[in-house]
């Protein structure tokens, strides 16, 4: 549920890649008449391992159920048959550290599992978040300024960008109170663009068909920032450029373009929480019965 949905698309996606049959599904639809037999064994993913929903689901289940918590135990883990730590450090109320944490944590286990043939080395894998963050701070903090006065955004991304797009709406939803909506880029185009018009903003993710629709939502008067690792897309400013504000990520393994797209998404969300005054790691209106431990 939350960021964890989005968490496991990448591993996922690379299992479908490899020719494995593999689902991304909110605990939600496993709960529905049927939901236990999508699949011939189960993987929850709560980094809290509180998660009532993912806790109901694996307590109806028969089939094999692996739990991935932080910890590698708690109330998911209890009615798991196995369970492993995802072992991030302490988080937020909003999930960053352990977003991360997560995707890493599952493209490992679906090369186990799948034998895709990708090496999950976090060394490298550091390197190029730390040249995602130098590159996505000082366009973050011009363009969180232009995004104060905007009362939505819509996020877009396709192929391994579906789930940075996720992640980012809910991240900026969260922690900065911004109403957003986030859309697979097909999806986007047949209809949900029609609210494009001055005075709205967009984050597009991707490539190919995305940098045409980042410029495209930036003739129609967008306020737009298009994430990417597309050759020849250069940093700049929309009011430079006539066109969108680019964030140029560093070119990695599909399954880890989630990653470094998390970035801009958590940096841009801080610092319009930062503008509003707001603490983006207090969440105001917790619901009792999302946690076990709520209930």
């Amino acid at each position: 549920m939350g960021a964890s949905l989005f968490a496991v698309m990448p591993a996922v996606r690379a299992l479908r890649a490899a020719g494995r049959q593999a689902f991304a599904v909110p605990a939600t639809e496993l709960l529905e008449p049927g939901g236990d037999r999508l699949g011939g064994a189960y993987v929850g993913l709560s980094q809290s391992g509180e998660s009532a929903e993912t806790i109901d689901a694996f307590r109806r289940m028969s089939a094999p159920r692996l739990a991935l918590t932080n910890s590698g135990d708690g109330p998911l883990a209890a009615v798991a048959d196995r369970a492993l730590p995802i072992g991030s450090d302490d988080d937020t109320g909003i999930s960053v550290l352990t977003y991360t944490a997560s995707i890493v944590a599952t493209v490992a286990l679906a090369n186990r599992l799948g034998g895709l043939g990708q090496e999950v080395d976090v060394v490298p894998l550091s390197d190029v978040v730390r040249q995602a963050i130098e590159a996505t701070g000082p366009v973050a903090e011009r363009l969180a300024e232009r995004l104060d006065g905007v009362s939505a955004l819509d996020v877009v991304g396709g192929g391994p960008s579906r789930s940075s797009a996720g992640y980012t709406a809910l991240a900026i939803r969260e922690a900065a109170r911004v109403h957003t909506a986030s859309y697979e880029t097909r999806q986007y185009l047949h209809g949900p663009i029609e609210v494009a018009e001055s005075g709205a903003a967009a984050m597009v993710f991707g490539r190919d068909r995305e940098v045409r629709l980042a410029r495209e939502l930036a003739g129609y008067g967008v306020l737009v920032l298009l994430v990417t690792d597309a050759l020849g897309e250069a940093g700049g400013s929309e009011a430079e450029t006539g066109g969108p504000a680019v964030i140029r990520l560093p070119s990695v393994a599909d399954p880890f373009v989630p990653l470094l797209q998390a970035v801009p998404g958590q940096l841009l969300a801080a610092e319009l929480a930062r503008r509003r005054g707001i603490d983006p790691g207090k969440l105001r209106h917790v619901q009792e019965d999302t946690k076990v431990r709520n209930r």
